[in-house]
């Protein structure tokens, strides 16, 4: 193995080592319920199914326009 070939696969191997430690992190930082999107879960949906039927009894099919 010359030199060119160790620095390639050297170079792969950090690269590859380097996610992994960030995915690692990420996923421990995940685990905290207090580090999670506010909305994610049954409280958002939720609210989301709030929102839906709020909004669908006060659209109308015609924005009105300006004139």
């Amino acid at each position: 193995m010359n030199l060119s070939d160790y620095l390639a696969a050297n170079n792969m191997f950090i690269l590859i080592a380097g996610f992994l430690v960030v995915l690692v992190a990420f996923l421990w930082f995940l685990r905290k319920p207090g580090n999670r999107h506010p909305m994610e879960g049954e409280r958002g949906r939720q609210l989301d199914e709030e929102r839906a039927r709020g909004n669908a009894q006060d659209t109308t099919d015609v924005p009105p326009t300006r004139r």
